[in-house]
């Protein structure tokens, strides 16, 4: 969830949202496989860090009676995916946004005219959204 800094109107990301866009949108629960593309790790390694406790989620045999459950499945949830991924980065999303800035201080008056163009399309596209929401009292 976003939130707005008052004093200049900008909205602030949490952190494990940072990592949000990765995921798809509309999906709430991953396979190990799922999670090992997103991760770009292998599925047998999502499995052994949830068995570690390293990724969180829900271990499950619905057929088996109790007891005597073989198979395990694994789900993970869309939130301990974010979890995973905010709690592996060696940066915070103010590392990030620092780094970039220093990137685009580097590049020359042209190519930063270009990236403005791009930022404020952007940045009309979500407004929309944004100030219609905040008119009707959403934020």
């Amino acid at each position: 969830m976003e939130k707005i800094d008052p004093k200049d109107n900008i909205r602030e990301t949490k952190s494990y949202e940072h990592f949000s866009f990765l995921l798809p949108a509309a999906k709430q629960w991953f396979s190990p496989k799922e999670m090992a593309v997103i991760i770009g790790k292998t599925d047998q390694y999502v499995r052994d860090a949830f068995d570690n406790q390293k990724i969180l989620g829900h271990l499950f045999n619905g057929r088996a009676p109790k007891g005597a459950e073989k198979r395990k499945t694994y789900m993970i949830h869309r939130e301990n995916v974010l979890l995973f991924l905010f709690e592996t980065a060696n940066f915070l999303p103010d590392d990030f946004m620092e780094r970039l800035c220093e990137i685009l201080g580097n590049r020359t008056v042209s190519q930063l005219l270009r990236i403005q163009k791009k930022i404020d399309g952007i940045v009309n596209s979500r407004s929309v959204g944004f100030f219609n929401r905040r008119a009707f009292g959403e934020i």
